[in-house]
C-alpha cells in the first residue's frame, strides 16, 4: 500500500499563496497545508482553512517575520523580527540559544492558530529547522505539551546523493541550484539522528519526505516521475502551490506551475492507477 499526504507549505503567507493552496485543495491532490502563525494573512487562511475543511497544521517558524511574543535573547532583533534562514542556521550550529524564550514562542503559534478556530493535525518547521539537534527535542516537547502527535520528518525520500542508485526525478529539468544541493546533503546528515530521537517519544511521522529536492522545479512532468517511483509505505509529498506575485522571489512562475501541476487530470489518473491512497496527517496518526 502506498498511503501520500500532499502537504502545502507557507499558508498565511500572503493571499496568492493562499489562493493557490486552496485551490490545489478544491480541485487538486493536496490534502494538507500548514499554517504559518506570524504570517502577513494568517486570519483569512485560517478562515478559509476552516471553512472549506482543509487539514491543517503548523508551520513553526523561527525565521521569518516577527515573533509573536516579543523579544527572543540570541534569536530576534529588538523589535522581534526573525533573522533569516542564514543567520538562523547560524546561531542552531553555534548552541547559543534562550531554549525557554524559543519554547514560549513555539508554545505561542500553536495557540495562535487554534484560537483562529483550528485544530492542529501536525507540527512541521519553516526551513526544517527541527533536524537541527537543538531544536529537535524542543519542537518534540511542544509537540506533546500540545497534544499532537504528528510531525513532519524532513528526511529526503527521493535523493540521497551520486553513486545511491537513487534518482533525483527532477534531474536536469533544470539543473538544481548548488545551494539546493548544499542544504540536501545538510538535511540527509541530520536527519536519521532527528528520526531516532522523534520516534523514542512515540511521536508519529511519515516515513520521510518527497518534493524535496523539487523545490521551484516542481511541474507536471516532475510530479508524474515523482509519483511513478514512490515504494509502498506511508510518505509525505511537500508543495508550495500559488499565484504568481511581482517582485517576491518565493512567487514567480513556479508556484503556478504547481498548481497546474497539482491540479492536473493526468495526475489524479496516474494516482489512480498506482492506487495511492491520498490521506493526512491526522488520518494516519489517528490510524496508528
Amino acid at each position: 500500500m502506498i498511503r501520500l499526504i500532499v502537504n502545502a507549505d507557507d499558508l498565511g503567507g500572503g493571499m496568492p499563496r493562499d489562493r493557490g493552496i486552496l485551490a490545489a485543495f478544491t480541485r487538486g491532490i493536496v490534502t494538507s497545508a500548514s499554517l504559518l502563525a506570524n504570517g502577513p494573512s494568517f486570519a483569512q487562511a485560517a478562515h478559509e482553512a476552516r471553512t472549506r475543511a482543509l487539514p491543517t497544521g503548523v508551520h513553526l517558524n523561527l525565521s521569518e517575520g516577527r515573533s509573536l511574543t516579543g523579544v527572543i535573547d540570541g534569536l530576534t532583533d529588538a523589535a522581534g523580527n526573525f533573522p533569516g534562514k542564514a543567520a538562523l542556521r547560524a546561531i542552531l550550529l553555534s548552541g547559543q540559544l534562550a531554549r525557554e524564550g524559543v519554547q514560549r514562542e513555539l508554545l505561542a503559534q500553536i495557540e495562535h492558530v487554534r484560537a483562529a478556530g483550528i485544530a492542529p493535525d501536525h507540527l512541521d518547521t519553516h526551513q526544517h529547522c527541527l533536524l537541527f539537534p537543538m531544536l529537535t527535542d524542543l519542537v518534540a516537547e511542544v509537540a506533546e505539551q500540545s497534544g499532537i502527535r504528528a510531525l513532519r520528518l524532513p528526511q529526503p525520500a527521493e535523493f540521497r546523493g551520486e553513486g545511491t542508485g537513487v534518482r533525483d526525478p527532477g534531474a536536469d529539468h533544470p539543473p538544481m541550484a548548488a545551494t539546493l544541493a548544499e542544504d540536501l546533503a545538510l538535511y540527509r546528515r541530520l536527519a536519521p539522528a532527528a528520526r531516532q530521537r522523534l520516534s523514542v517519544r512515540r511521536l508519529w511521522t511519515p516515513d520521510g519526505l518527497w518534493g524535496m529536492p523539487l523545490l521551484n522545479r516542481l511541474d507536471e512532468v516532475t510530479l508524474t516521475s515523482t509519483l511513478k517511483d514512490i515504494p509502498p509505505g506511508t510518505w509525505e509529498l511537500m508543495t508550495h502551490p500559488g499565484y504568481r506575485v511581482p517582485d517576491d522571489p518565493f512567487g514567480g512562475p513556479e508556484r503556478e506551475a504547481e498548481l497546474a501541476a497539482l491540479t492536473a487530470p493526468a495526475i489524479r489518473r496516474l494516482i489512480a492507477e498506482r492506487r495511492i491512497e491520498l490521506t493526512s496527517f491526522g488520518a494516519c496518526a489517528c490510524a496508528c
